[in-house]
């Protein structure tokens, strides 16, 4: 008879376990558990770092079957991100799985749950004496699962718009009276809608209808679509004045005070509240030369991750990629769970959420990792990045490194997959992210993923503005289901590509609903393809596209004649035909075993 556990290994992982071998040995982790215990069923470690250490020393002591760490129901908060390196790496026959007990909800969280919330005249409030004592101070709320709005003013997008700028795109007049509240005391923000981004820059000073900014608003240099100019909607954050509508959040520094506005039905005994400490919840970092392999996570939900305004603003140029001015250095934002030189990997059933910045990037020397039926959703900045520049060698690139290739072709993430997923609500911060972004990468493989609620692009190909040449070729991106797109600004569509792509391949996707807000800055429409610069070598086949604010196809900088297309339906004219129901009923996650 087989021991229960035994059985509960086998039960959970019989995927991972090739049959007729012996059932992986299990590490097990509780809330309840102890670090100093074994790590048995009876007696499990509390947390997930203990559990590596465990599985670290039996992998430097020769093991060589499968080993599993089994996390019993509950929140576990990081008090760093769990790092794995290429000591903690398995092999293709004997990976090693982080994995949730059958039928529970593990979350590794990056947060801390706010406790002692009390109600006066319907708003809660709490003590916070780190926040007070300049230990913490957190940009991000998560309330019932939801993520809560940053107290604003005005309330409605487009409802606020600069009149004037001056002294360097610092100082704005606005089209309406400020409430007469001194914002440079309260940790307020300006934030701009430009074109295809936003910027975001802190306020040193107000008065009446004047605005000053601490950093210039843009990215400079590349004329008015990427700057603070007259006629883009603005809007004002985090100000104890603007604590008006359900649902919004205020943060007083000085007092260490956190003041929110609760929904209906919410109350203070039962609502979980949990604001982000750390920014990042997972570091797989290898070596070049030594990667971490054959590490897998199963049906674990990785939450809670903060992102603090840079020094000089966060000037927003294109997908999470931001920067001071054209030509200086530009940036990228990091991501919840970065992976770099990591080699036969697996997210399986994962859930990433409430996250400050980006989620998940697949940086240099990623090689066939694989993000599979996962949920990815509240994300601040882009759901998934493969081809992630935050670290690496990269050649020189024009306009500050932005466009910049790997210096070294061994680190082209290639044969990476996205595929089954959930990712929306991306953007919740950065307005200009994507849902899926793919870049300086090589056979990467996108297919059959739900992409929608987004405030700009679904899926993102290509990052350079002409045809020189780059690693980004052969990407497959088929079957995904990509619609509410684009819903505030513009310039952007269901796909968008850039660059010299040879052997890409776009085909069997559907897009519809791509919008345009009433308040979008610019006169460029938005697509289901939009074919921007140097965009050749792409071919595009049996694709539906309707109901797009614009064209379900448009070429700028760029030629239909330098790509393939085959069998597309565009238009809702295309809906009548036989075969477009079933490519429409083809894309998006397939159910288990199709």
């Amino acid at each position: 008879m087989l021991g229960s556990t035994t059985f509960v290994c086998l039960s959970i992982l019989v995927a991972y376990a090739p049959q007729g071998e012996p059932s992986p040995d299990c590490y097990f982790v509780s809330p309840a558990g102890s670090d100093v215990a074994d790590g048995s069923e009876g007696a499990p470690f509390r947390t997930p770092a203990r559990a590596r250490d465990a599985v670290r020393r039996r992998l430097a002591a020769g093991h060589s079957s499968p080993l599993t760490v089994l996390l019993r129901e509950g929140v576990y908060q990081l008090a760093a991100p769990l790092a794995l390196d290429w000591r903690d790496s398995g092999t293709d026959e004997a990976p090693v799985t982080y994995a949730a007990y059958q039928g529970e909800r593990v979350v590794l969280s990056g947060g801390r749950r706010i406790h002692g919330m009390t109600s006066v005249d319907g708003i809660w409030s709490a003590r916070l004496p780190k926040v007070r004592s300049g230990d913490w101070f957190f940009r991000q709320l998560t309330v019932a699962d939801r993520r809560a709005m940053r107290a604003r003013w005005p309330d409605q997008d487009g409802a606020l718009r600069i009149v004037s700028v001056a002294g360097a795109v610092r100082r704005f007049e606005l089209d309406h009276a400020i409430p007469a509240v001194d914002l440079a005391k309260q940790s307020a923000e300006m934030v701009v809608y430009q074109n295809w981004s936003v910027t975001r820059g802190l306020i040193v000073d107000s008065d009446a209808r004047q605005i000053v900014t601490a950093n210039s608003m843009g990215w400079m240099g590349h004329g008015d679509s990427t700057t603070a100019s007259v006629g883009k909607p603005v809007y004002l954050e985090h100000a104890r004045a603007f604590l008006d509508q359900p649902g919004e959040w205020y943060l007083d520094q000085g007092e260490g005070l956190l003041s929110y506005m609760p929904r209906a039905g919410e109350t203070c005994a039962q609502t979980v509240v949990v604001a982000p400490v750390l920014p990042q919840l997972v570091r797989l970092v290898g070596d070049k030369g030594r990667p971490v392999r054959n590490v897998h996570f199963r049906g674990l939900s990785f939450e809670h991750s903060g992102f603090a305004l840079p020094a000089s603003g966060y000037a927003e140029i294109q997908a999470t990629h931001y920067g001071p001015r054209l030509g200086e250095k530009t940036y990228v934002q990091p991501v919840a769970i970065e992976c770099v030189y990591v080699e036969g990997c697996r997210f399986d059933r994962c859930r990433v959420a409430h996250i400050g910045a980006s989620g998940v990037g697949l940086g240099p020397g990623c090689r066939g990792v694989v993000i599979d039926r996962c949920v990815i959703e509240d994300i601040g900045g882009s759901g998934v990045m493969v081809g992630w520049r935050g670290v690496g060698e990269l050649l020189e690139g024009s306009e500050g490194g932005l466009d910049a290739d790997w210096s070294d072709p061994a680190d082209v993430p290639t044969a990476n997959e996205v595929t089954n997923c959930t990712i929306r609500r991306c953007g919740a911060a950065s307005r200009g992210a994507v849902g899926i972004f793919v870049a300086f990468s090589a056979d990467t493989r996108i297919a059959h993923n739900l992409v929608c609620e987004l405030p700009y692009t679904g899926i993102s190909l290509g990052f350079r503005w002409n045809t020189t040449a780059t690693s980004q070729r052969r990407c497959l991106v088929e079957h995904n289901h990509i619609h509410d797109v684009m819903r505030l600004l513009a310039d952007g569509g269901g796909i968008y590509t850039l660059g010299w792509q040879p052997g890409t391949v776009v085909r069997g996707n559907y897009i519809h609903d791509v919008h345009r807000s009433r308040f979008a800055h610019g006169g460029a429409p938005n697509n289901g393809f939009f074919v921007d610069q140097g965009s050749k070598g792409l071919r595009f086949e049996r694709n539906v596209v309707h109901d797009t604010s614009g064209d379900a196809v448009r070429f700028n900088l760029s030629s239909r004649e330098d790509q393939q297309w085959a069998g597309n339906l565009f238009g809702s004219s295309g809906l009548r035909n036989p075969a477009a129901r079933a490519l429409i009923e083809g894309a998006g996650p397939r159910p288990q075993g199709r």
